[in-house]
């Protein structure tokens, strides 16, 4: 995990907002069609799972108050999460790099060409960064 100053950028709307107790409590456009009926329940309620995975992250951003981003494997997705701490929530960005397709070991393998062939593009890209007034929408 590695925490990174803020600076500004336009803010992503692929992001959930957890309270202290990792309700989720707002959903970001992005990502309403997939969890919006999480909303007003603990994420880990939906996804026990991924609890273990990310809950390091999630408490190390509470505890020392700033960004900490970290890489997600999860259920044949590879993702990067940013948890950003603001006051009793947590907003957590979410940043899909990429999907393999398990059904057949053919879709896996046209998953993992489509992988290797994105590969030297994104190595070249210079990273997003990070928005640090995501919550500023927040009621």
């Amino acid at each position: 995990m590695s925490t990174r100053p803020q600076r500004d950028a336009p803010a992503s709307t692929a992001y959930v907002v957890l309270d202290a107790n990792d309700r989720v409590i707002q959903v970001g456009e992005d990502l309403r069609d997939q969890l919006a009926p999480f909303l007003g329940h603990v994420l880990w309620e939906r996804l026990p799972d991924a609890e273990p995975l990310c809950s390091p992250g999630f408490d190390e951003a509470r505890r020392i108050g700033s960004e900490v981003e970290f890489p997600l494997f999860y259920r044949g997705r590879a993702k990067r999460l940013r948890a950003v701490p603001a006051g009793d929530t947590l907003a957590v960005h979410v940043e899909r790099l990429a999907e393999l397709d398990v059904t057949t070991l053919g879709t896996l393998k046209e998953s993992l060409l489509r992988i290797e062939a994105e590969l030297p593009a994104r190595g070249s890209e210079q990273l997003d960064r990070p928005a640090p007034a995501s919550l500023r929408a927040l009621p």
